[in-house]
Parts: C-alpha cells; sequence; structure tokens
C-alpha cells in the first residue's frame, strides 16, 4: 500500500467530481428539457456526495483536495458555452454532458492504472465510481 497513491486516486476523483459538478450548473441553465434536467440533476447529486466523502477520506490521510485548475474550469465554461451558443436542443446538451461524462472515466481509469500499489479500498472506490459514470453515460444515449 502506498499513501500517495490512494491520494492520487482521491484527488483524481474530487477533481472529476468537482469538475462535472460545477460543470452540470452550466449546462442546466441551458437546458430546456426538465427530463434531461432531472436526469443529470441526479448524477450532480451523486458527484457532491462523491465529492464530500473523498475530500474526507484525503484529509483522513493528511491532505488537503486538490481542486480542478481554474483554466481546466474556465476552458470547460467556455466549450459548453459555445457548444450551446446555437444549440440547446436536448440531443446537444445530451453529447455535451456524455462527452465530459466519458472524459472522467478516462482520467480517472487512467489515474488507478498508475497507482500500482494503491489500497484495495480506494481502487474499489474509485471502480464503483467508474461504474456509477458509465451507468450515466448510458443513460445519456437516451437523450441523444
Amino acid at each position: 500500500m502506498s499513501k500517495n497513491d490512494d491520494l492520487e486516486i482521491l484527488n483524481s476523483i474530487y477533481k472529476n467530481s468537482k469538475m462535472a459538478s460545477d460543470c452540470i450548473d452550466s449546462v442546466t441553465e441551458k437546458c430546456d428539457n426538465d427530463k434531461l434536467k432531472e436526469y443529470i440533476q441526479k448524477q450532480r447529486k451523486h458527484y457532491d456526495n462523491s465529492c464530500e466523502k473523498v475530500a474526507s477520506q484525503i484529509r483522513e490521510l493528511g491532505g488537503e483536495p486538490a481542486e480542478p485548475p481554474k483554466s481546466s474550469q474556465a476552458m470547460a465554461e467556455m466549450g459548453i458555452t459555445m457548444k450551446t451558443f446555437t444549440d440547446r436542443s436536448c440531443s446537444n446538451i445530451a453529447k455535451i454532458m456524455y462527452n465530459g461524462t466519458n472524459m472522467g472515466i478516462v482520467d480517472i481509469s487512467e489515474t488507478v492504472n498508475h497507482a500500482k500499489n494503491a489500497d484495495e479500498r480506494v481502487i474499489s472506490q474509485a471502480k464503483q465510481l467508474l461504474s456509477a459514470e458509465e451507468r450515466y453515460a448510458d443513460g445519456l444515449k437516451g437523450f441523444l
């Protein structure tokens, strides 16, 4: 077991969940479809809960949760604004959410695969989040 690998995975979960939650706020403002809005708000609640839980675990290990880079957040916000400027359709909003969810899946998967000495419980926690992310992505397909 490696505390550094545990912190790396937990911070990856935290950053991805925080970024997703913040982006969902921007996307929701532009979404006129009540069913899709409800679906992504459910996803947001999951991310918020994940952030709280993981932040606590990071602190227990003596770390401090790493916030997503401001530049990444600004670029995500700008991308959402640009992609919805002329198209606020349900399909387009779902596509934005689907792509963002997949970026989180890739990022967390890479982190888990590189953190070879992480505690099995931390790896299991990351895999649970990945499984939830995959379910959310599948659910978004119905809105495309």
